[in-house]
């Protein structure tokens, strides 16, 4: 599946990692794994699970794996976001 790098679950979740991270614009691709290719440790997930739960209204309690594929994670959150949480 194609995501949209423009849409709002895309550049809103890579401004909030990227931000928490302190990553530069380009470090995180659609194709970043966020512990293995970026470097983020067991607490840097568990907080930016928390971040992007607040915002997107979506529980991330199971970051193993292949959720942790930026792409994978944007997929998962635009599949589960609840409805009052879509702009």
């Amino acid at each position: 599946m194609e995501i949209d790098q423009n849409g709002y679950v895309y550049t809103s979740a890579k401004k909030i990692i990227s931000d928490y991270l302190r990553l530069k614009d380009d470090e995180l691709q659609p194709d970043s794994h966020i512990v293995d290719d970026i470097g983020a440790d067991s607490l840097a997930i568990v907080e930016l699970g928390f971040q992007l739960s607040e915002k997107f209204g979506v529980p991330l309690m199971d970051t193993s794996g292949d959720k942790l594929v930026f792409k994978n994670l944007v997929e998962y959150i635009e599949a589960n976001m609840d409805s009052e949480k879509k702009p």
